[in-house]
């Protein structure tokens, strides 16, 4: 699991919840598998709405764009964002995302992403709770405009609104590297090999973090 702050900055922030001000939203239960239905209680914007169509597009771009999301995913399929509602008396029960996505091509649910679009203070509850790999749950309400990414195969769920709406946006992706410990490592080498090439530029030393680093690439991911 990692965050990314900053992902969309405030102004853009205000102008998504304008959009979605304006927007139009289902039953979220539509989308959900036969085994998530009954733990399902949301709103999800309509794709066929323009505005929807619009923070679709906003969010997208800028996860596609963040250096970040690309180091520690590395991404080779993301699909396209799912706006999601949580007004009071709403939650969303333990669940596991996807593991096989439709569309074309079809894609694998590797790591899962939620951007708060919601600032904190607008809303009480509506945590997104992860379960960690020792069984402990993680709570996570980021400030609007940040997001959290984490294991698809992991079992999550969003606690009751008690008070106001919270929107977000979420997405699924394949990874290029399968295998949470080896995309774990190979966003560790990337990062170490960008600070040699910072402070080292030109030397034996960044010579041999480019080559670990491709040859890992070479290995390990997928085209």
């Amino acid at each position: 699991m990692f965050i990314i702050p900053d992902l969309i900055n405030p102004a853009q922030c205000g102008k998504l919840r304008e959009l979605l001000s304006r927007a139009q939203f289902l039953d979220g239960r539509q989308s959900a598998g036969p085994g998530s239905q009954s733990v399902k209680n949301n709103l999800q914007g309509d794709p066929a709405d323009p505005n929807i169509q619009q923070v679709q597009q906003i969010v997208h771009a800028a996860l596609l764009a963040n250096p970040q999301y690309r180091i520690m995913a590395v991404p080779r399929i993301v699909r396209p964002m799912t706006i999601n509602r949580y007004d009071t008396g709403m939650y969303y029960g333990d669940h596991l995302d996807h593991p096989l996505l439709a569309g074309d091509p079809p894609a694998r649910g590797d790591i899962s992403t939620t951007v708060f679009i919601s600032s904190p203070e607008d809303y009480d509850g509506g945590e997104l709770v992860i379960n960690s790999l020792a069984g402990e749950p993680v709570p996570v309400k980021l400030p609007a405009g940040q997001a959290v990414c984490y294991s698809a195969g992991t079992l999550h769920r969003v606690n009751e609104v008690t008070r106001g709406s919270r929107l977000a946006a979420v997405t699924v992706a394949e990874s290029r590297i399968q295998d949470a410990s080896r995309r774990e490592l190979f966003s560790d080498v990337s990062q170490l090999t960008r600070w040699v090439q910072d402070v080292a530029a030109g030397s034996p030393q960044e010579r041999l973090a480019n080559k670990i680093y491709n040859n890992l690439m070479r290995r390990w991911c997928k085209p």
